[in-house]
């Protein structure tokens, strides 16, 4: 193709995607006119350190390169500004990440150490939804050379533009058909077609690992996740979340309550903005059957700072507000965090170690609605259905959307219309507030060396452990798992993740174990024996065991032939009146099993001193 032609081929391209890319923003709702103090930020176009986005009039968003760029010249320009690499994607990108302070040294230990509070916030980790890089980068310009260099005297800052790095680059008009704005936006899972907010117990990933090490090495005092919404529409531009009365924290959920967010909504709504709670329908449509508060698992970033002890906000912009809206918000958001840490850090910090201190006997690793007979799972929603049972809900005044009920000419199913009018309503809420899967709390656990990839693991987790150097023989509790079930959230036989999904009950056996050399002992007296107990406990759904970490112990290692198990049958019924018995009620009441000559044998041999001792044994050992 000659060059002239070429030129035609891609301007063609170019204006038929920016076409196509039109089409698609005219489906979504009307939008309602915006303009706020905080428009005032935006730098001028010929300002030296205008954002790409600025100049760009939040159209589109940087690429890597044009960030990381940006960056570097910021940072080389300013003492203020630092810039680090926390590790790399499997595509070779470097995870940077920005230390902001008054400080010389800007080490992480120097920075852990410090009688500042600490705030970390993230951009991008569903990469499409990229509004706090954005918000960042003005931010910093503006602490950089700007009015707000105050905001680091009693501060420290780091900020992560872009932690899905990968997936930033894997950008199409077509990923977010739901989102207004940018044109060019991210994808939602990493190079490996993985979830990072599904990754914080799990641990699959380099870009969480990287986060995860993070936490450890400089000890934030609040750790702030910044997404956009899916769903349904509502006047909030803002909305995020943290830790409610549920949890493992509940000094730090008071103080996120009482403190954080009167204080961060005052702000945002002086700047024009309306911020709101995290907000799900509870018929995953509109709100007319009310909104249901979620408390999710420690996968999620929020959960995990929970069982962490660590002050976690998780932001949610409303994605159907155009990008400039959002992305001002959020810098108003991450200011104002600022101002309150500068004021209320130290007495955070005390709370902090208030909850670190906790050892409850007994933790819960879920929670469900008090009016619902089952925890509600937040990857299935859409098929929630309430009970007419027990108390009446709570009620919450909803800044809403117009919205009418069409019946579809394709699917002859309703569907919902918003009308980009204002409404507010009265709408019932549901909250899961009901603990439920129960643990006890034991002295600690003894995890095998054979289970190499999980202290492995638990380790990145920062979780205290004794490695043996020699072998011990130990007194410990351990769990034989019946009815095992391989399914993922939505009860289907598929992965999940990368992973195929794990449940099944538990029954408890007494016994000497022998760990060799490279086994670990984890107490649970320690700040993350929570964390540690959620980790290695079956019955949490965010288990390594709930995640496949363990489906080696449903493989049987040895079997007998018949020949064999037949003449030690008979024996074995003439020995024991008991057995004899227990056979023929089995014969009796399990048809399936008296048709099934393999069955049968299978049987006979599990009671036998031959049978594979370690099959279904959950190799994780409680101490009590």
């Amino acid at each position: 193709m000659s060059i002239k032609n070429t030129l035609k081929y891609l301007t063609s391209s170019f204006f038929s995607l920016l076409i196509v890319s039109a089409a698609a923003q005219t489906v979504l709702p009307p939008v309602m006119e915006w303009h706020g103090t905080s428009e005032s930020l935006i730098a001028k176009t010929n300002d030296p350190w205008v954002t790409p986005s600025e100049k760009a009039n939040f159209k589109t968003t940087p690429s890597y390169n044009e960030t990381v760029n940006w960056f570097k010249k910021l940072t080389a320009a300013s003492p203020l500004l630092s810039m680090v690499s926390i590790g790399k994607s499997v595509e070779g990108r470097d995870i940077y990440m920005i230390i902001a302070s008054t400080d010389t040294d800007k080490s992480p230990q120097s920075l852990k150490n410090s009688e500042k509070p600490l705030m970390l916030a993230q951009a991008g980790i569903h990469s499409g939804e990229i509004d706090g890089k954005d918000a960042g980068m003005m931010l910093l310009r503006d602490i950089a050379f700007g009015k707000k260099k105050e905001l680091l005297m009693e501060v420290n800052f780091l900020f992560i533009p872009i932690l899905s790095v990968d997936a930033h680059e894997n950008l199409s008009a077509f990923n977010r058909p739901n989102q207004r704005g940018p044109e060019n936006m991210g994808w939602r899972t990493n190079s490996q077609n993985l979830n990072l907010n599904r990754d914080y117990a799990k641990l699959d990933t380099d870009e969480v690992r990287a986060v995860v090490t993070v936490i450890n090495e400089y000890n934030p005092s609040l750790y702030m996740d910044i997404h956009v919404t899916d769903g349904a529409d509502y006047q909030y531009d803002i909305t995020y979340t943290g830790a409610g009365v549920e949890g493992n924290s509940p000094a730090i959920s008071n103080w996120l309550e009482t403190k954080f967010k009167p204080t961060v909504d005052e702000d945002l709504k002086a700047n024009g903005h309306i911020p709101g709670p995290l907000l799900f329908a509870l018929n995953d449509r509109d709100f007319s059957k009310g909104r249901i508060t979620l408390t999710g698992g420690a996968r999620f970033s929020d959960s995990y700072g929970n069982l962490r002890h660590l002050t976690t906000i998780l932001v949610e912009n409303h994605s159907l507000k155009p990008y400039k809206q959002r992305v001002l918000g959020t810098y108003v958001l991450l200011e104002s965090t600022l101002r309150l840490l500068e004021k209320e850090g130290q007495s955070l910090q005390e709370i902090t170690e208030a909850d670190k201190s906790i050892r409850d006997k007994k933790i819960p690793t879920a929670y469900k609605v008090p009016q619902m007979k089952n925890k509600v799972d937040f990857e299935s929603l859409a098929l929630l259905k309430a009970s007419d049972e027990s108390t009446p809900p709570d009620t919450f005044l909803l800044l809403g959307i117009e919205s009418k009920i069409h019946k579809s000419t394709i699917t002859n199913a309703d569907y919902i219309e918003w009308l980009g009018r204002p409404k507010t309503m009265k709408v019932a809420h549901y909250k899961e507030s009901d603990p439920i899967d129960w643990i006890t709390r034991p002295k600690g656990y003894w995890v095998p060396a054979s289970c190499n990839v999980v202290i492995e693991r638990l380790k990145i987790h920062g979780i205290e452990m004794e490695v043996l150097t020699v072998a011990r023989e130990v007194a410990v509790e351990m769990y034989r798992i019946e009815d095992a079930k391989f399914e993922n959230e939505n009860h289907q036989s598929l992965p999940y993740e990368g992973h195929m999904q794990v449940s099944g009950t538990t029954k408890t056996e007494f016994r000497k174990e022998i760990f060799s050399p490279g086994s670990v002992y984890i107490s649970t007296n320690q700040p993350l024996g929570d964390l540690a107990m959620t980790l290695l406990e079956p019955k949490s759904k965010d288990s390594f065991f709930s995640w496949g970490f363990f489906l080696n112990i449903f493989q049987r290692t040895e079997y007998i032939e018949a020949y064999v198990m037949e003449p030690m049958a008979k024996i074995m019924l003439e020995d024991s009146p008991e057995l004899k018995k227990e056979f023929e009620q089995k014969i009796a009441q399990d048809k399936d099993f008296a048709n099934d000559p393999n069955a049968i044998f299978s049987w006979f041999y599990s009671k036998t001193k031959y049978y594979d001792d370690r099959y279904l044994l959950y190799p994780v050992a409680r101490e009590l």
